[in-house]
């Protein structure tokens, strides 16, 4: 089974929780840290104007906000902790800023790190604070410090990234995908619902079927974006093969993935009109059983 690659999907989730700010913030998804191949999978958004982010997650950001983000199969711990303020020095030496209190620092988490707020409230007393539910502002000579509890903060007004995780119920999940039908195609959302599509597929299935899912997808941008990748994919192999590809993905999205035997047949037809109709119909079947039929 190959990994969820959460870390993008927290980026443009952050862009979208922050979409009424886009034209003053700049995002970063990975900064290089030294000359060689060092580099931190960690987000960065710089704002553009000396103005006041008027969001529960925001409001501590200065000039420059380093976010580490902890997926929802990992744990937060110290070690986390300073490893992020480490990178905060790094990055002040490097970009030579004035002020070091002029870089804030967020942690964001799905699991509620118990153990490292435990050690911050004895290591720093009186100096935590919870301005609401979710999160938790440290007070100490590290500068501007928060650790943000994802899966507590108010589902109303942080959307995004509440919903980021692999336990979203039917109901939730279908509260997400009718918030993102309203943003129509945009690439921060298709990423985001890529990822959200393959870490919950069985509800993304539930809520779905019986639906214009052709459609449904189509107006998210997914499928395009699927066929994109495909073919790109596919480059060095053929155009075939990257419609296979596709299609490989839609049904795994959809229902589950194929077995390898049928992969080996959608891998197998080389009849480009064909394929096109399969993608279409990977689309609409109601199972695996079903789209293998139409293989026959």
């Amino acid at each position: 089974m190959t990994k969820t690659l959460w870390h993008p999907a927290f980026c443009e989730a952050m862009k979208l929780e922050l979409h009424e700010y886009r034209d003053v913030l700049e995002f970063q998804d990975e900064h290089q840290l030294t000359s060689g191949s060092l580099r931190i999978d960690t987000l960065i958004i710089k704002k553009l104007k000396n103005i006041v982010i008027d969001k529960d997650i925001a409001r501590i950001f200065r000039n420059y906000n380093i976010f580490e983000y902890k997926s929802p199969d990992d744990s937060l711990d110290i070690h986390d902790y300073y490893k992020t303020h480490a990178y905060k020095l790094f990055y002040f030496f490097q970009n030579k800023i004035s002020d070091i209190d002029d870089i804030s620092v967020t942690i964001v988490a799905s699991q509620h790190p118990y153990n490292l707020l435990k050690y911050l409230s004895n290591r720093y007393k009186d100096n935590i604070t919870s301005p609401q539910k979710g999160i938790y502002v440290v007070d100490h000579d590290m500068g501007p410090t928060q650790i943000i509890v994802s899966s507590k903060l108010a589902k109303d007004k942080n959307l995004w990234l509440t919903h980021l995780n692999k336990q979203l119920t039917a109901t939730r999940l279908q509260r997400l995908l009718t918030e993102a039908a309203k943003h129509g195609k945009d690439s921060a959302l298709e990423t985001y619902l890529d990822v959200i599509a393959e870490a919950n597929f069985k509800t993304f299935q539930e809520v779905i079927m019986g639906k214009a899912i052709d459609r449904c997808l189509k107006e998210l941008g997914l499928v395009d974006k699927w066929r994109a990748e495909g073919r790109a994919e596919g480059k060095t192999e053929g155009e075939a093969k990257g419609e296979a590809k596709t299609i490989i993905r839609i049904l795994s999205r959809r229902l589950e993935p194929p077995s390898a035997s049928l992969q080996k047949k959608i891998n197998s037809i080389r009849n480009i009109a064909k394929l096109d109709e399969l993608t279409d119909f990977a689309l609409t079947c109601v199972s695996l059983d079903e789209f293998a039929t139409a293989l026959k």
